[in-house]
């Protein structure tokens, strides 16, 4: 591979790591093979659509050890939520964060949570419901590793199962109806005046 090659395909895969890195990263994890620094920062590029100097303390030696342990953790029975804990420990890592790292190495068993899809699901923080207050925006830091697995996860998966689609493929289609409605809202008030 020439080096003008080289160049490319590091552009290409920063681009579009879903698609160019995260089949090799879950390869690698299949294998037992932890995450390199590179492919924790694109996935937090992918996620928060932006990476800080800052993270370069998420993936400092310490940190990627234990992002690397808590992803192989995550693929026992039953440890979903301290594997979870665990990264959301790791600075520049929340539960959204951490559910996307865990969605691309078992994208069959993880999904992202996402404001957007908590829309689309109706999954209304509770302080929200207990004040009777309907917001545009939902957040996902009203949510918890146990809440995630529990009551998220499950709901992700019945429109799963009724769509026959993929989790991640249910995933983003809940993400892109979000997107939608605010696309048709907006074409309706273009409309209107």
């Amino acid at each position: 591979m020439q080096e003008s090659d080289k160049i490319v395909e590091q552009g290409l895969e920063s681009y579009d790591p879903e698609t160019r890195v995260f089949p090799d990263i879950r390869k690698k994890v299949s294998k037992g093979e932890g995450l390199s620094k590179r492919e924790v920062l694109l996935i937090l590029k992918w996620k928060l659509q932006r990476i800080k100097n800052s993270n370069a303390k998420t993936v400092s030696d310490s940190n990627l050890e234990k992002i690397n342990k808590a992803i192989v953790a995550a693929s026992k029975p039953r440890s979903a939520v301290a594997a979870l804990k665990a990264l959301d420990k790791v600075p520049g890592i929340g539960l959204a964060t951490a559910t996307a790292i865990l969605t691309v190495c078992y994208p069959d068993t993880f999904t992202i949570i996402d404001e957007r899809v908590l829309e689309s699901l109706e999954l209304f923080p509770r302080w929200y419901e207990k004040k009777k207050k309907i917001k545009e925006k939902y957040s996902t830091g009203d949510w918890t590793a146990k809440g995630y697995v529990n009551e998220y996860l499950p709901r992700v998966s019945e429109y799963k199962d009724r769509w026959k689609k993929t989790l991640r493929e249910t995933d983003q289609a809940l993400w892109g109806l979000s997107v939608n409605r605010r696309i048709e809202k907006i074409i309706k008030k273009s409309e209107e005046g």
